[in-house]
This record gives C-alpha cells, structure tokens and sequence, in this order.
C-alpha cells in the first residue's frame, strides 16, 4: 500500500525599500515592513526582523495545531496567549549563528473539567507546528493550562 504525502506549498515577494529596509507581500494579505532588528546595523525597530517574524510563525503555528487538535477532540478552548523568546548565538557544531533556544509559554484557557484533556495535547501541538519541525533549535515550552 502506497502512502501519499500531502504536499504545502507557499509563495512570498520581497520588494526592497532602500537601505536595510523591505517589503513583504504574499497575494492580497496586509504588506509586513521588515528590517534587521534594531540591535544590528541599519536596524529599525518599527520594522518586523525576520528573528521576530521567526519567533512569531514559531508560536502562531503552535497555537494553530493545538487548536485543531483540541476541535478534533472536543476540547472547548475559550483563551489562547503566549510569549515567545529566543536566544541566536554561535552553534558548536559549525560555529554558525543561529537560533539555538526557543522558549514557548502558552496560557490557554477551557472549559470547565476540559483541563487534563487539554494538557494531553501540547506534545501533539509541538510535535505537528510545521515551523518547530523546521527547525534545529531547542524549543522548550512551559504550558499552562487553566479552567473557566
């Protein structure tokens, strides 16, 4: 029996403002303005750095997976927030900068008598984010689970 894989495939332009600055658009989504952070050269701290929009899509797409699997098992989520930090730094192996720590706090809040379901879907949610997936550093999350 043969498996098929679904295939995802996605599509971005940059369009180059001047300096360190640019453009991002994908079809008829709001444009993101983005720049080097504003601890490196040229950085812009109006702009969003592709770190941040890493650090982003990182915790967007947790929380995506989470909410499917908690729809496809009935858990009722009322509340979903979480802080995302991550630390880039010379990795050891190849001496290269990169992402090596992502720390994930999610605060989710369910229905009354749904907390222990719930929790039972973190590592599902990790375990199917895409971008996690996609990604060699660590990420470590500190659920917190809490009921209306």
């Amino acid at each position: 029996m043969t498996v098929r894989s679904k295939t995802f495939d996605y599509d971005v332009q940059l369009t180059w403002d001047g300096g360190r600055a640019s453009t991002l658009t994908a079809g008829d989504r709001p444009a993101l303005h983005g720049a080097p952070p504003d601890d490196f050269p040229h950085g812009d701290a109006t702009r969003w750095s592709p770190e941040h929009l890493f650090l982003a899509a990182l915790s967007s797409c947790t929380m995506l997976s989470f909410l499917s699997h908690a729809d496809h098992n009935g858990v009722e989520v009322q509340s979903y927030r979480a802080d995302v930090s991550g630390t880039i730094r010379r990795r050891d192996g190849d001496g290269r900068y990169a992402f090596v720590e992502v720390r994930l706090s999610p605060v989710v809040r369910v229905a009354a008598g749904q907390a222990d379901a719930a929790r039972g879907l973190t590592d599902k949610a990790q375990r199917d984010c895409f971008i996690s997936a996609s990604t060699t550093a660590e990420i470590h999350a500190d659920w917190s689970i809490e009921e209306a």
